[in-house]
Parts: structure tokens; sequence; C-alpha cells
């Protein structure tokens, strides 16, 4: 059982497209707002009908953009994101914006302290949501930061320090705003990725046996169930092979607990060279002792993996010091077929007694039920 982590790099890069993304459509709708104060405050200015019917079709640019934007988002799903498209976009919705303050510009003695607070929130709301990538902050907001400075100097020649220092001062703010959250971001996604990699190896610590790296008895048992529920829901096959390595506790007597050890990894090893099909299970069930869950399998393929795991035994020709029936190491096996209706307990068992008749019938063989 195989878990693939992502990289710290790729996780970062994922977390930041999808930051990038939902971010873009809470400043679509933070956008709307803004122009939506913009209409209301210009309403209420002496020739605000007039200056507002001159403006409106350099509102156009920016609601297609915004509906565009919207369209995309939802249709991406906000799975994907191309970097230097998004860059473009970001100078565009600029530049949409700038038209709408242009087609205010007969009104702009009354609405310039509105129109340029209004900047200064989007500055601060691109700012915000871009902290991640600085190049995207920095496309999106200083051209807007010099186009507030630009409007003021214009409007205002006599005084140039206060829109100059502005500037300077948003520049400095935004630069060291985006380090600090830049730091926080890598960290918490550096945390993530920890997570993630410890609850994965958890997981597989719970569910692998330390010692052959097979499936334990808690995942065994966990798949039989459903492997059963496939079998009755689809009307397939499914059996099950128990068995049980001959004399094991004479060779740990005589050969040693580590021997052992090597012995049964060496087992593991055999098995699942043997069983190579995706969904067959190979676990170890307790001690010397083995499970194969086998979909979509009858009682004739199980015999014939069986058989297999006899010969590849038989192959590997691992030492077996106080055996009765081989200088080798050898295995019992017992083949049982599920039934309609029959619980994964009621299956374990009737594998179990054809794993009883095998040693009976003096091991180092197999036998099927039915």
């Amino acid at each position: 059982m195989k878990s693939r982590v992502p990289s710290f790099e790729t996780q970062l890069i994922k977390e930041m497209q999808l930051y990038l993304l939902n971010s873009v459509g809470w400043v679509m709708k933070m956008s709307i707002l803004l122009l939506s104060v913009i209409i209301i405050h210009s309403y209420f200015l002496p020739d605000g009908l007039l200056v507002l019917r001159q403006a409106l079709p350099w509102f156009i640019p920016l609601l297609f953009t915004i509906g565009m934007r919207f369209l995309l988002i939802k249709r991406t799903g906000f799975k994907q994101l191309d970097l230097n498209k998004f860059y473009i976009f970001l100078l565009l919705f600029d530049f949409t914006w700038l038209l709408v303050f242009w087609g205010l510009r007969d009104g702009m003695d009354e609405t310039l302290v509105a129109i340029e607070a209004m900047f200064d929130i989007l500055i601060l709301t691109w700012a915000i949501a871009l902290f991640p990538n600085r190049k995207a902050m920095i496309i999106a907001t200083v051209p807007l930061m010099v186009s507030v400075c630009a409007i003021r100097l214009n409007a205002y020649p006599q005084s140039p320090l206060f829109p100059i220092t502005k500037l300077l001062c948003f520049v400095a703010i935004v630069s060291t705003g985006q380090k600090i959250m830049e730091s926080w971001f890598i960290k918490a996604v550096s945390r993530d990725v920890e997570n993630k990699k410890l609850v994965r190896q958890f997981r597989r610590l719970a569910l692998i046996d330390g010692l052959t790296q097979l499936s334990n008895r808690r995942q065994f048992d966990t798949i039989v169930e459903q492997e059963i529920r496939a079998a009755e829901r689809n009307h397939n096959p499914l059996s099950l092979i128990m068995m049980d390595i001959d004399f094991f506790k004479r060779f740990n007597d005589s050969a040693g607990h580590s021997a052992g050890d090597e012995c049964l990894i060496a087992v593991a090893q055999v098995l699942t060279e043997t069983v190579k099909r995706p969904r067959d299970l190979v676990s170890r069930y307790g001690g010397e002792e083995f499970v194969i869950v086998l979909p979509s399998t009858d009682l004739q393929g199980a015999a014939k993996v069986a058989k297999a795991i006899r010969d590849a035994l038989a192959t590997r020709a691992l030492p077996h010091p106080s055996s009765d029936v081989s200088p080798r190491v050898t295995m019992s096996q017992g083949v049982c077929q599920w039934q309609s209706g029959m619980s994964s307990e009621a299956l374990i068992i009737a594998a179990d007694e054809q794993l009883y008749r095998a040693k009976q019938a003096g091991r180092d063989q197999f036998k099927v039920n039915g």
C-alpha cells in the first residue's frame, strides 16, 4: 500500500492558486460594491445624473470584465489557474477601473475625494487578495497607486508632497505586509503538508503489518467485508485462501526468533510475487498464518493460486531445520468460495476447516471445499 504525498513545493503552488482564484471572486464582489457606492455618491451631487449618464459607457468594460471572470471561475471550478493569463487579467481589470475614473472626470472636483477613497480600498483589497504571489500583487496594485497619485497631482499641482508621500507609504506598507503575510502563508502550508504526511503514516501503520509489510488483520477484516458486499451486489464469485507455515513453532525453537522473522518476511515476498492482481489482498492473519482474498475468483481459480504458491515456495527452497514434511519451508492451505448469504466469519471458518483438513492430510498441500 503506497500513499503519494505531494511535495511542499507542489502543495504550496496548489494552495496559492486556490487562494488566488477564491480571492479574485471576492475582489469582483468588492468592486461591484465600490462601483455602487461611487454611483450613489455621484447621484446626490449637483448635476450628478448628467455626470452618471456621460460616465455610464465607461462602466461597461468593468462590468463585462467582472461578469466574464465570474463565468470563468465557475467553469474552472476553482481548480486551475494560468498565471500568465491571470497577470494579463489583473492589468485589464485595473485598466477598466481607470476607464470608470476617466468617465467621471466631468465631476472630478466633487467626486475626487470619494473616488480616491474607493481606489484606496480597492488597492488594499488587491493587496490582501494577492499576497501569496508578489508579482500578481505588484501588477494589480502599483498601476492603481501611481494613477491615483497622478490624478491627485493633476488636480492639485500646487501641493505635490501629500500624494507623493502617500504613494511611497502605500508601497512600503503593501510590500512589508506582503512579506509578513507570505511567510505566514508558507508556514501554514508547511504545517498542513506535515500533518497530511503524519496522517498517512498513521493510517499506514494502522493497516500494515510491521514485520512483513503485508496488510494486517484490521485491513483484512475491512476488505473482506467490502468484497462480500461487492460479490453480493454484482453476483461475482469470491474466494479465500487460509494458509499456515508448517511446523513454524519448531522453526523458531531450533533456528531462533530472528531467523523466524526472516522466514516470515521471505514467505510474504513469495506471496506478493505470486498474487499480482490489483484487487487481490494478501494479509498476515496472525503469527505464521496468512490469508488471501481473491475477488471475482471461483474455486478453480483459487486452487490455481494455491498451487502457484506451493510451487513458488518449492522454487524458493527456504530451509526448515525441523520440519517433518520437508527440509524446506512448506505451507498448508485451505481454499473456500463464498456463498450467497455467507458472512465474513462464516467464510473464514469454512476456509480454516479446509486448512485443518490439509494439515490432517500430511501438510504441504491445499484442500478445497465443495
